[in-house]
């Protein structure tokens, strides 16, 4: 498959945390890094950033673990979309689709690029039918 996709941090958590490493759909986005544009907001170094802290102070993994981690996560071939994005435009998302802002961003995200969404979100799947974003396939 061939293409470019926006990826949440629902599946590039998955990625990082040993524990949640068991996801097929989520090993085959961090398969498509490889070949395919993979577009993230610039939020998602804060979301996955405070997920592996989260990870670190609730002792799922350790210090070392950690800072691995967040290396990787930096590491990672993604391109991170800087563009602005209007708050209104995040709290019209959120408010219509009973999202977050966080899982907004994503949506619009997808939207404004015209792209496929990975997302393992129920919420953020629904929302995605409703507005019309497909889901990505990997």
């Amino acid at each position: 498959m061939t293409g470019a996709l926006v990826v949440d941090a629902s599946i590039s958590g998955a990625w990082l945390l040993p524990d949640e490493a068991t996801d097929p759909y989520a090993e085959a986005a961090l398969q498509a890094t490889t070949a395919r544009q993979v577009w993230v907001p610039a939020l998602w170094q804060l979301e996955v950033g405070n997920l592996l802290l989260s990870a670190h102070r609730r002792r799922r993994i350790d210090d070392a673990k950690r800072r691995e981690l967040v290396a990787t996560a930096q590491a990672l071939r993604l391109r991170v979309d800087r563009g602005p994005v209007a708050m209104t435009a995040l709290d019209d998302l959120a408010a219509r689709h009973a999202l977050s802002i966080y899982d907004a961003t994503y949506l619009e995200l997808a939207l404004r690029r015209k792209l496929p969404l990975a997302t393992a979100d129920a919420e953020l799947l629904k929302a995605m039918a409703a507005a019309g974003v497909a889901r990505a396939e990997l």
